[in-house]
């Protein structure tokens, strides 16, 4: 849907997304009535507490593994890329950009997915106000491994160590019994600065060039 959104309406990226995000949550409120969902069986249980608790650790670096090797050595990778870059040329080279952003947007709704299904694993119930703010983490993450938001830069690799860093610093907060507000500024102003990095490094590629 946010694909379609975003290529036959020509809308921008993160207002079809943080829409979507909105009314997703709504319609998990309505469905739910507000209530939590339990009786998960044993088996699902497994995909957030197996392997002694590392299940969630082995599913993200399989993902992450999987997703370096289609990023880097594969076409689909080198389009998406392309796209992020810069989309006119990217459509003048013959890449069919709607249906390829299409598939990017079908993938990381997937991953979305499969990322809620560890994440009510690892609790054992499904509430519609799981995960509030977690997409601020996704960005702060990629941010702080070298992802740039205005496309065509960044690795997989460099998302991981970012991913690591913010969950070190966190813990870190949480060990040393710091209140969760102060964990959310400082979380926004890493975020700020890492974007301000990224602007005036781009900056510097155009007066390069």
């Amino acid at each position: 849907m946010n694909g379609w959104l975003i290529t036959k309406t020509k809308i921008p990226p993160f207002i079809a997304t943080l829409g979507m995000m909105v009314s997703a949550r709504g319609i998990a409120r309505w469905y739910t009535d507000g209530s939590p969902v339990s009786g998960f069986t044993e088996s699902f249980a497994v995909i957030g507490n197996g392997l002694d608790r590392w299940m969630p650790v082995v599913i993200f670096l399989v993902v992450a593994l999987i997703f370096h090797v289609v990023m880097r050595y594969t076409r689909f990778g080198k389009f998406t890329y392309a796209i992020g870059a810069n989309p006119q040329a990217a459509r003048v080279s013959g890449i069919n950009i709607e249906n390829h952003l299409i598939k990017v947007y079908v993938i990381a709704g997937l991953l979305a997915g499969l990322a809620a299904m560890v994440a009510i694993a690892r609790i054992k119930t499904a509430q519609s106000g799981i995960g509030m703010m977690y997409e601020l983490d996704a960005i702060a993450a990629a941010v702080i491994g070298g992802v740039s938001l205005s496309g065509g830069r960044g690795k997989i690799v460099g998302t991981v160590i970012g991913a690591l860093i913010l969950g070190v610093v966190l813990s870190g907060f949480t060990f040393l019994k710091i209140d969760a507000y102060y964990q959310d500024i400082i979380k926004g102003a890493i975020i700020v600065i890492a974007v301000i990095i990224d602007q005036q490094r781009q900056n510097k590629l155009r007066k390069s060039r």
